[in-house]
């Protein structure tokens, strides 16, 4: 055959529609780049979209089997597209990390799957939930940089339909493992926060704009994002909860439920009482406390308000008269803010004092904070003498006030009861060998029968007038009672 004629027909047969196709693919197929799976991918996600434009209006077919039939397709083509994608990181982005030859962004994806697969024996919703958002990620990463914006547009509305789902489905799984969870176990709470703070990072900004979204992506960047700039500290991070769980209220309204809001509440009181007892410094223990005033103040309006369910109606009652003051201090906040500050931390004081009494929280150091701060705020008077303690020994006022008044026959302020008795009888005793002394030098012809008469006699009465001032001062001392012995605290 002539080889001018081939090439004149290999020439016409790429100026043909089979022919261009078949050129493509050739240059696509032995391109140093090309790779199965992306056309694979691209198949499987061409299909799921198609299904999805009709699964999505479902609603305009009134035949009952074919809107069965639509929802049927659609799972299928979701199923056959979300197992393309794992594949592809199990077996295409597996061989590239082998081979050291994975980029950073497959290094990235290939640490996310492995995370998701611990959860493979252990929680098999979990594991199927998170398994899905990490292939969507991961598609919709790929779709932004290498589509037009029109097709951009059309995943979009799929992805975001899919990926909102799946965030709340795990939100609904989580709130249920809170409900189940053991005393102390911490992680089910750090599984709610983190999953509201990913929505917020991830999913809201490709959200259409909206003004109660665009709110909550400002407030997070100002009060959250900003807390990670400082050092770390315990306080910081309950209020970086506080916040977040602010925000489930409008993201996750019917997700996580009133119980599951009410244990995370809880939760963070919790913390919140025990670290402010933990703080040394002035201004990170006042830190902490205002956390707890704060979190009081988003239970309050965020779970009592509409709670529905009382365990008595004198908790309903209470909380009834709570926030009648509550609302009354509102008002003042127009008028007065620095009063309503003033008023509004001590109500939460008293609230938070009944609370710890009725549930039988001791915390010590907390309460003596607490009334540190009604004193302050002149809530409450200090007294203005103490009990003073000496030795052990709890001595009355009488005891201090007899030592002001007789200073030569009882001891010193600091001295007990049997100490100042002792003093009396060496002051008696003392007194008589002075007054026998004296004697003794007048009486030079007296008979020594005599004289030791006379000086047992005078021994007796000098005894005698020591045990009257002996009983008197015990009277004096005890108020006219009988003395007895205080046993040492």
């Amino acid at each position: 055959m002539d080889p001018n004629v081939s090439l004149q027909l290999s020439k016409r047969a790429d100026e043909t529609l089979w022919g261009r196709a078949i050129s493509g693919i050739g240059r696509v197929v032995y391109s140093s780049t090309f790779n199965i799976y992306i056309l694979l991918i691209a198949t499987k996600r061409s299909s799921v979209l198609k299904a999805f434009h009709n699964y999505i209006n479902i609603n305009d077919f009134k035949d009952e089997s074919k809107r069965d039939n639509i929802s049927e397709k659609y799972k299928r083509a979701y199923a056959n597209y979300i197992a393309t994608l794992e594949k592809y990181i199990v077996e295409h982005i597996y061989t590239k990390m082998q081979k050291n030859a994975a980029t950073i962004d497959e290094q990235h994806i290939m640490a996310n799957y492995y995370e998701v697969c611990k959860y493979k024996n252990e929680d098999q919703v979990l594991y199927r939930t998170k398994l899905e958002k990490t292939v969507l990620n991961m598609d919709w990463n790929t779709v932004q940089s290498a589509k037009s914006d029109a097709y951009v547009d059309r995943y979009k509305e799929f992805y975001l339909y899919n990926i909102e789902e799946l965030y709340k489905a795990e939100m609904r799984h989580d709130a249920i493992l809170l409900s189940n969870a053991k005393e102390g176990d911490r992680d089910p709470y750090e599984a709610v926060y983190s999953l509201i703070e990913s929505y917020i990072k991830e999913v809201l900004p490709i959200i259409p704009e909206k003004a109660e979204t665009n709110s909550i992506v400002k407030d997070y960047k100002k009060y959250v994002a900003t807390l990670d700039s400082y050092e770390k500290k315990d306080f910081l991070e309950l209020r970086k909860r506080l916040t977040l769980l602010g925000f489930s209220k409008d993201l996750f309204e019917y997700s996580l439920p009133m119980i599951a809001k009410e244990q995370c509440y809880k939760e963070i009181l919790e913390i919140a009482r025990v670290i402010t007892t933990n703080y040394y410094t002035e201004a990170e223990k006042y830190a902490s406390y205002e956390v707890i005033l704060d979190s009081i103040e988003e239970y309050v309006d965020n779970i009592l308000d509409y709670k529905t369910y009382w365990d008595n109606e004198e908790d309903k009652e209470e909380y009834l008269k709570f926030r009648e003051k509550f609302n009354t201090l509102k008002k003042l906040a127009r008028i007065d803010f620095d009063n309503y500050k003033k008023q509004r931390e001590i109500l939460f004081i008293n609230y938070d004092l009944k609370f710890m009494n009725k549930a039988k929280i001791k915390l010590p150091e907390l309460r003596d904070y607490y009334k540190e701060r009604l004193i302050i705020l002149h809530a409450i008077r200090s007294l203005k003498s103490k009990p003073k303690i000496s030795g052990g020994v709890w001595r009355p006022k009488r005891a201090f006030e007899a030592d002001k008044i007789t200073p030569g026959l009882l001891a010193k302020d600091d001295s007990p009861i049997d100490d100042i008795i002792s003093n009396i009888h060496k002051l008696v005793h003392s007194q008589y060998t002075d007054f026998i002394k004296n004697n003794e030098m007048h009486e030079v012809s007296a008979n020594i029968e005599n004289t030791n008469e006379e000086e047992a006699s005078e021994e007796s009465s000098f005894i005698d007038t020591g045990k009257r001032l002996i009983s008197f001062a015990q009277s004096f001392i005890s108020g006219g009672r009988k003395y007895k012995k205080r046993k040492a605290l």
